[in-house]
This record gives structure tokens, sequence and C-alpha cells, in this order.
């Protein structure tokens, strides 16, 4: 029941949310570094130092740099500026070879840096018989330590090339970056001169074997054009030269003779519906119609001359006679225009095949020719890329030969080196500054890494958690608090006489009141040794005695007897012959210096066999005193290491469980108070021992604050 209306009010009691928790956490990690502040300090300023002396063991180093362009645009060489934007990966290519090792080589003999002792130091020296195999050796090493100091960047987008050389002498640093940037520059000149010489050579001789090729292809090209009949202008054949006008004739010979068809078919149906004389052509010819004329004039003669002399008459026999002749005549033309039709179709038909037997023969002579072209087509394809090949082969040639006769680089120096005035490195601040930084990070981590690992309790909820409550937290009092009115060092149960308000005496009345009622013997015990047990029992016992009770205060640690130093008495007798009947209890009990309270020591450490609790001695010896007191306060041994200490809590009223804040194991409390459970003691409760004043075990974090003005000063 009381633990759990101690969770009851422990809930009510919970810090504020918001702001509340930001403050509690800020708190609870003040209060980490608090407790773990020497581990911080020890991590931090080791670090620190340690950095420091290795930051100031550095040797200062002077960086010289030399700016080169390089354009590398094919014209380059012949001193012509391309306005395009070059390959990237062409212009990476000639900053790599800037850092070969053959440029790097050639440094190194150009200043006979493998006699420089600074520069060689630490390179195995070359035996006076060296073989070629050891000197290359060396000779790579000296190359290698050189470009692992050596800094080619290309300044932003542009064709300035930074050859910067990190060296500990100004001077040698400015001599190597300015090595580099001639060595480069020679470099260059001779390959690509070398190369062009090459190219040039071979390039003649290409060019002579083309130049054969394309004389040979023109030659096939003419004597096929001239085998097949293809005409130079546009490669037309003379077959295809004459089938375009025939093919126009055919068209119009074609379309006459379907004109003539037609005439005579529409000649041919008029003479079967109306006869010779229905044809058009018959009536629209000239001469049919003079003959009608002259039969119309001989028609009205005749009628004149039957009406004069009749039907006999010579001159009407004559004008009949002249009639039928015209007739005939009219007849025969008309016959002769139907025939003319006739013939007319017949010749324009004749023609028209003629044409088309022509055009034929001429379709498959361009078939035929057709191929040929095709045939021409190929070999001027390959005369044509002849020529183009050697066009082209012939200006790479020109420009290969000027490049070879030409001294120019795709590359100039246009700033040296200078030896610089100050060092560019390292930077001292700036490391110091990161040391520093890195110590803070490591005591950090120290800290962080320890409260991980530690198995301590921390906090009123830890020991909550094993189903006790916290009766009181008993702050740590400083060292240099330590001290009484004289100056001199003292216990913190002595502090509490000279300061009964302290906020150290008040913890303890709080203690005094949250014992139960009926607890008129008080054990307080703990798991282990050194958890502030002795000195809590005695300032228990002491703010007792200033609240009126006559107490007594009974040690029964026979193994360190450590309430004589605490209270700071030298007895001669104690607990130990009183239990064994050497002499009675008050020839043994002493007064304490705050009156009101007694001590029952142990007078001296003793290592016993027999047990002097579990007989009815100590037993008898409580009731006698629980008579004659208010209150009796039993100081015990360590439960986990004396058994001792559990015969004593199951004869006390209540057990009070003394925890060393943050130090005191979980395991250890766990183990201990399974112990007290299986011998009935009536443990009433927990005293945190030495907590930290900053800290949420001693309510720092929200409410001690608020409380200053109550205590009296420290």
């Amino acid at each position: 029941m009381l633990t759990e209306r101690l969770g009851e009010l422990n809930a009510d009691l919970a810090p504020p949310t918001g702001p509340g928790v930001i403050r509690a956490l800020w708190g609870a990690t003040i209060g980490m570094f608090r407790r773990r502040w020497r581990i911080f300090a020890v991590i931090a300023i080791v670090t620190f130092t340690v950095a420091t002396a290795l930051i100031l063991m550095m040797p200062w180093k002077y960086e010289a740099v030399a700016r080169v362009k390089i354009d590398p645009s094919p014209n380059a060489a012949l001193g012509q500026m391309s306005g395009e934007r070059p390959d990237q990966n062409i212009f990476d290519t000639e900053v790599n070879v800037m850092r070969s090792r053959n440029i790097a080589a050639a440094v190194v003999d150009k200043l006979n840096l493998g006699s420089n002792a600074a520069f060689t130091k630490g390179v195995k020296p070359l035996p006076a018989n060296a073989t070629p195999a050891e000197r290359d050796k060396r000779e790579g090493e000296l190359a290698d330590r050189l470009l692992g100091h050596l800094d080619t960047a290309r300044d932003k987008m542009t064709y300035i090339v930074n050859v910067g050389y990190t060296a500990s002498d100004p001077r040698l640093a400015a001599d190597v970056a300015n090595a580099f940037a001639n060595e480069y520059i020679a470099y260059s000149i001779g390959k690509r001169s070398g190369t062009a010489s090459r190219e040039t050579s071979y390039l003649d001789q290409r060019l002579s074997e083309l130049n054969r090729q394309a004389a040979q292809a023109d030659a096939q090209l003419a004597q096929y054009r001239a085998q097949s009949g293809i005409v130079n202008d546009g490669d037309a054949t003379v077959t295809g030269q004459q089938i375009t006008p025939l093919a126009t004739q055919l068209a119009t010979a074609e379309s006459e003779a379907a004109a003539a068809q037609a005439r005579l078919r529409v000649a041919r149906a008029q003479i079967a519906s109306g006869g010779i004389d229905a044809v058009s052509a018959v009536l629209n010819s000239n001469v049919i119609a003079d003959l009608r004329g002259q039969r119309a004039q001989l028609i009205q003669r005749q009628g004149e001359v039957l009406a004069r002399y009749g039907p006999r008459h010579p001159e009407s026999i004559k004008v009949n006679e002249q009639l039928t002749a015209l007739d005939a005549q009219i007849k025969d033309e008309a016959n002769r225009i139907v025939g003319g039709l006739q013939s007319e179709a017949n010749a324009a038909e004749a023609r028209a095949a003629s044409l088309r037997g022509e055009m034929g023969r001429l379709r498959a002579q361009q078939s035929r020719d057709t191929r040929a072209t095709g045939a021409a087509e190929s070999y001027k394809r390959k005369a044509d890329a002849a020529h183009a090949a050697l066009n082209s082969l012939n200006e790479q040639a020109q420009q290969v030969s000027q490049v070879s006769r030409s001294s120019l680089s795709q590359a100039q120096v246009i700033e040296s080196a200078v030896p610089p005035e100050a060092p560019t490195s390292p930077n001292r601040r700036l490391l110091l500054a990161l040391a520093g930084l890195g110590a803070l990070v490591l005591g950090g981590l120290g800290v962080v890494t320890r409260e991980v690992l530690a198995t301590g309790l921390y906090s009123i909820r830890d020991v909550e958690a094993l189903g006790l409550p916290v009766l009181a937290s008993v702050p740590r009092i400083a060292t240099s608090k330590l001290r009484n009115a004289a100056g001199e060092r003292c216990s913190a149960p002595a502090l509490l006489l000279e300061k009964p308000m302290s906020s150290y005496a008040e913890t303890l009345r709080v203690l005094r009141h949250g014992l139960p009622k009926n607890g008129k013997i008080v054990a307080l015990v703990s798991s282990l040794p050194d958890e502030g047990k002795t000195s809590s029992a005695l300032a228990l016992a002491r703010i007792c005695a200033l609240a009126g009770e006559r107490v007594l205060l009974i040690d029964t640690d026979l193994r360190r007897a450590g309430l004589r130093e605490s209270a700071g008495i030298e007895p001669l007798v104690g607990l130990v012959e009183v239990l064994t009947q050497q002499l009675p209890v008050d020839q043994a009990i002493l007064a304490d210096k705050q009156p009101g309270l007694d001590l029952l020591p142990v007078a001296d450490t003793a290592f016993r066999a027999d047990d002097l609790f579990s007989g009815d001695g100590m037993r008898d010896l409580l009731t006698a005193m629980a008579a004659r007191y208010d209150r009796i306060v039993v100081d015990t041994a360590p439960l986990l290491g004396v058994a001792d200490s559990r015969t004593i809590a199951a004869l006390a009223d209540a057990v009070v469980m003394v925890i060393k804040w943050g130090d005191t194991p979980v395991n250890a409390v766990k183990a201990a108070l399974a112990g007290l459970q299986q011998d009935a003691a009536p443990v009433a409760g927990t005293l945190f021992s030495m907590v930290e004043s900053g800290e949420e075990a001693y309510g720092a974090l929200y409410y001690s604050s608020k409380y200053h003005a109550y205590y009296r000063a420290e």
C-alpha cells in the first residue's frame, strides 16, 4: 500500500510537459556531465595536450605555385586559338601528363634532387656498384616522392592549370614548381614534334598510294563509260537521250491514229445510216460543194429546157447527160473522200506501230543501260571516295608538316612560381581549434559511454522500479565544505551539529518523518561497503535527538567499527562485551556530543566465529533499550558480505536500505532485498546517499532551487 501510495504521489508530482521537458533534458545532461566531469576533464585535457604537441611538432610547409595555360585544341601548336570549346577529357589528359613519372624524373635530374639530403631523407642510398635495376628503382622512388607533394588543379573552367609544390624550403618549392611547368612544355614540344615527323612520313606514303588509287579509279570509270555509251554530263546514255523525243513522237502518232480511226468510224456510221452523201467529210468538201453548185444550175437549166423544148429535145437530152455525168463526178469524189479517210487511218496506225516498235527496242536498250549506269555509279563513287580521301589526307599532311616544323607548344607559362614569404601549412590556429573541439567531443563521448555502461541507480524512478519508495535523498557535501568552525576537517554528521538548518540536515528530517510510526527500532543496511550507511545512521540519530527524542545508536559492524571514527570517540568497551556478558550495558554506553543521543559502539574490530546476534542476547538488549529510549538506530554491516546484518534487520521495526547514488549496482541491491524478503525483514524504504545536489534524484531539476531561502548558508 505504501508503495502504491508513493507511486500516486509521484504521478501527481510529475514534472511539467513542454518547456519543462526541455528543462528536464537539459538538467539531466548537465547532471550527467557533473557526475562524470573528472572523466570528461581527463579525456579532454589528455586529448588536447597530445594533439597540441603533435601540431606544434609539425614542420612549416611552403607552397609555391606556377600557372600554365594549356589549349588542347588541334591548332594550338600552330599558334592559333580555337574558338570552339575543347573536349574536357583532352584537357584532363594534359593535366595528368603533367603529373607523369617521366616528367617527375626529368625534374629530379634537372634540380639534382638525388643529392639533396633533405629531399632524400628516408630513401635508401645507392650502393657504390649499383645495378641499373637499383638505379631505376631509386629514380622511381624519388619521382613518386616528388609527385606526392605536387598539386595540379585546373583554375575553374579556364585554360589555366595551377602547378603547386609544397616543401619545407620555400626556394625548393618554387624551383620544383617552375621545373615541372618547363619540363612539361619541353616534353610536350618534343613529343609532338617527334610524333608529327613520324606522321608526316607515314602520310607521304599514304598520299602516294591514294593518288595511284584515285587515278586507277578515274581510268576505270572513263573506260566503262565509253564501253557503255554513257555520256559524261549527268551520267546519261545515248539511249536515254533518244527515248525522250521518241516518246513525244509516239504520243503524237498514237493521238493522230486514234483521231483518224474515229473519223473513219463516224464516216462508216453515216454511210450506213444515210448514204455516202451524209458523210461529214463529203459534206465539208469544197469540190463536192462546187459540183453540187454546178448540179443545182443544171437542174435549173433542165427545168427551163424541159419547159421550153420537152424531154426529147436534144437540148433536154444534153442537159440530162450533163446532169448524169455531174452526179457521177460527185459520187466518185465522195468515194474518193471516204477512201482517203481509210488510207489516212491506216497510215496513222502504221506510223504509230512503227514508233511503238522503236520505243520497245529503246526501252530494252535502256534497261541494259540502267544496269550499266549502276555499275558506272559504283565506279564513280569509288573514284570520288579516292579523291576525298586523297584531299583529306593531303590537308592533314600539310597540318602535320607545319607542326613538325613548329617549335610552338600547346602550353605556356603565364606566371612563374616565386618563393613564398609565409608558410602555407599547417594552419596551427585552425588545427588547435579543431583539436579543442575534438577533445571536447571525445570527452563528451567518454562521459556518455561511461554513463551507458554504468550499473548504478541515478533517479528515484530507478529505485521505485525495484518496488521500494525513496524516503529521502541525502546530498553529497563537497570536501572543501567539510570543515568545522575552527577550520578543521570533519565528517558530515559532525558538520550537522554546527549547521542544523542546512539542506543536509533537512533531508535527514525528511527521512525521520518518512519512517513508520511504529518504527522505534530502525536498522540502516546497505548492499556493499562505503555507501554512507554509518554516517547516515549517526546523522539520523542526531536529527532525532535534535527533535527532542531520546536516541540510542548501536554499531553492529564488528569487523569495521566505523562509528568510532564517525562520532570521534575512542571507547574501551562496547557491544561485544555487553553481548558476551562481560559487563552491563550501561558501562558500554557513551554520550554523544548531541544531547539526547547515546552511543553503543564496537570498541575494537572483532572477527568472531560465533554468532552474537542470533541468540536471545541481542533481542533482549533491543527490548530493554526500547523501554528506555524513544528511538534506537542500528548501524549494520553490508548485507552481501556479512550474515549478521540479516539477523539484526529481522529484529528491527523498520529497515532502511542505504543506496549510494550512481554507484551501487542494481544487481547488488536486488540481491540484498531478496535476502531481506526471505528473512521477512520490515523494509520501510530506501535512502539515496551522496546525491549530487544538481541531480534529479535530489529534486534539483524542478524544486530545490526554490528552497535556497529556507536553508542557512552551508
